[in-house]
Order: structure tokens, then sequence, then C-alpha cells
């Protein structure tokens, strides 16, 4: 019997969980990722528990969010430098892999079953066919699946970082807003937790709309993604509500965008968190009106089936098969 240890590193969180290779999970821990200077800190504290103490691990693999070269990896929302080679010996884990987080997610998609995905778009579905995987959460991910004898080979992509391309003048001015602000404004820049955020203070600051006094409070006091969420769920405040509808839109644009590049007629499937916690607002139209907005392609895209992983914890199902 081996032991098994998988992580899934965010820039939000870091979750962790330890299983035996016949797949009983044993233990799994989340870590606020903020809160630590290094992803050693976090893996010292999980191996200090009571629970760890004495166990071998057989094999780790560790999906990080951000770039992966070799044995190295960097965190793009946080100053963590990995390396496989370093943890291997300071763990003494006889195997460590870094992979992408995308790319974990793209293996975790076979972990799924019918009742965790719900369908945007039924589409004409070829199971030969390529799939492409993107997911807004802390940052936006985005990877290309090919089908291969021996299963599927999952391609981890930097693509969340192209260039934001704004598709109505709104949006022009949208950007024109964050160039002032960064300079270079990616998709990342707009669809993610923070870009939710950004939209919704660019509404209030450029667009006229006004501020709900206690959703004010409510982003003081934590995530200012999550905090505008919550209000169109809960309370269908308006200007949350346009912001959100923005930002629906833009993640539609982009998603169809990487639907031209990769064809995935096998299917393109929306991970991340905010999709699934908003999911009410996406299955109303305006991200599918979006996706397929493409003038002369839309019929290709309309054969394109789209899907919305509800399973949070996909990543980290994708990192423990490679790490098995």
């Amino acid at each position: 019997m081996r032991f098994i240890l998988a992580a899934d590193i965010g820039g939000t969180k870091t979750l962790l969980q330890l299983s035996r290779d016949d797949g009983e999970i044993l233990y799994e821990e989340s870590f606020p990722s903020q809160d630590f200077n290094d992803f050693e800190s976090i893996l010292t504290e999980f191996c200090n528990r009571d629970l760890m103490k004495g166990i071998s691990i057989a094999s780790a693999c560790f999906a990080v969010a951000g770039p992966v070269s070799g044995s190295t990896a960097s965190v793009t929302n946080l100053p963590w430098q990995l390396d496989a080679e370093q943890l291997q010996q300071q763990f003494q884990i006889a195997r460590v892999k870094l992979c992408n987080d995308f790319e974990a997610v793209g293996y975790g998609i076979a972990c799924l079953d019918k009742s965790d995905i719900e369908t945007l778009q039924m589409g004409l579905s070829d199971d030969k066919a390529p799939r492409a995987v993107i997911g807004a959460g802390t940052g936006l991910g985005q990877a290309i699946l090919i089908s291969q004898a021996a299963g599927w080979k999952v391609l981890a992509t930097e693509g969340g970082h192209v260039d934001f391309a704004p598709t109505d003048p709104r949006q022009i001015r949208l950007l024109e807003y964050l160039t002032a602000k960064f300079g270079h404004v990616s998709y990342e820049r707009v669809v993610s937790g923070v870009g939710l955020a950004t939209i919704y203070k660019f509404l209030l600051e450029c667009e006229g709309y006004t501020e709900n006094p206690e959703l004010k409070q409510a982003i003081s006091e934590g995530d200012a993604g999550a905090a505008i969420s919550e209000f169109t769920v809960k309370y269908s405040d308006p200007t949350a509500l346009e912001a959100l509808d923005m930002f629906i839109q833009i993640y539609g644009a982009q998603a169809g965008n990487l639907a031209l590049t990769v064809l995935p007629r096998g299917g393109l499937y929306l991970a991340g968190g905010i999709a699934a916690k908003n999911m009410a607002r996406f299955k109303r139209g305006c991200f599918i009106d979006a996706f397929l907005d493409k003038g002369r392609m839309r019929t290709l895209l309309e054969k394109v089936p789209v899907y919305v992983v509800k399973q949070p914890k996909i990543g980290l199902m994708g990192a423990r098969l490679l790490a098995l």
C-alpha cells in the first residue's frame, strides 16, 4: 500500500490531500495561501499533523497556479517559488511532480460524474475531438485536452494572459480605464475575482452607477469579488448585477476565443469557483450569447458542448491522478 500526496496551490487557498493508492482519502486540509510566506511552510504544517507522523510518501503531485518549467514553478499571484527536487529532499518524498493547476483540472475531468457538471450548451459532442477548459477564480486558467490511445493528454497554457479585446463601446471604456492603471491589460485582469471587483469599481467611477453602503462595507471587510457575487444572489443589488453580467459577457467572449482556437467538440468546460457559485446568472444566456458572437463562425461554435464544472476539488482530483 502506497501513500499519495496531492496539492492544489492557488493564490487564495492551498488544498492538500493524503490518500492511499487504492483510492481511499485519508486526510484533507485547506490553508489560506496569503497567510504563508511559501508553500514549504504550508507543507510543513500539514506534515506535522498527528495523522501524518510516521507516514512515508511514495509520490506527490503539486498543482501550481502559475507557469511550470521542468522541476520548478512560480505562483502567479504570490511570490512563491517551488522546486520539485528541493521538496523531494526536504520532505523525504520518493517522487515529486509539479504541474500547472489547469493541467490538473484537465486531468480531473475524467473523475467527474453527471452530477458534477451543468450544461450551458448541448452542442454536438465528438468523443475523439479535443476538449478545452477555462476557469475564472483568483486568476484565469486555460488548458487543452487531446485524445490519445492511452487516454487524454492535457496541455497547460497561460492563455488567460492574452490581450483583453473589448467587444462594445462600454468595454472599450473599461479597457481605457484599465490601461491607465496597468499598461498591459490581459483577460485575467477582467475575468477573475479581482476582475469582477475592478468592473464594479469601473461602473461606479466612470459609468455613473451608485453603491449600496452595505455592499461597500462588505467589500472593505473581505473578498471584494465574493461580496459582489453575494449581493447579486441574496439582494439583487443593481450595480453588482450589472458588474456580474458584464463580467459574464467578457468571460463568454474569451471562452469563444479559446473555442475557435481549439475547436473543442469534445466539450468546453468552465471550472473555477465563480461560474459554479453564480450558476443561475450564467444560465440566463449572456454567457452563451457572447460565446457565440463570432460573426461567420457562430454556426461552428453552436456545435461545441459547453459545461460548468460544479465539483470544487477537480484540480485536486487531477493532481492525485498525476501523483498515481
